[in-house]
């Protein structure tokens, strides 16, 4: 007898701290605007993808958020909450805090 398990994936949404309106949607292997539901960021592994040049934008380093093209932290994931490292305020809440949401927020308020 074979079973199979299916997984749905989970929608989680990222706000913006300041206002605490929803700003990006994270969907499985994507990261997608609120507004207009488009695709911006694929995630690669550790890194973010943007999805229209198929650019590496940013890489995660445990809590921290990397920015690849000059291996410089622009942002630290604190729990529910993306980071910004120069100036040490909240940017983003996280719904489903994480690696994934820390990365898409980042490139979003951060990049």
């Amino acid at each position: 007898m074979l079973l199979t398990f299916g997984f749905a994936n989970a929608q989680c949404y990222i706000n913006d701290y300041s206002t605490n309106k929803r700003a990006l949607k994270v969907d499985g292997d994507y990261a997608i605007s609120y507004s207009s539901n488009k695709r911006l960021y694929k995630f690669d592994g550790d890194y973010l993808i943007d999805y229209s040049t198929n650019k590496r934008l940013l890489k995660s380093d445990g809590e921290y958020i990397i920015r690849y093209s000059d291996n410089k932290r622009i942002g630290k994931l604190d729990g529910s909450y993306l980071i910004s490292y120069s100036s040490n305020k909240r940017i983003a809440k996280l719904d489903c805090p994480g690696r994934r949401s820390a990365l898409a927020a980042a490139a979003y308020f951060l990049y």
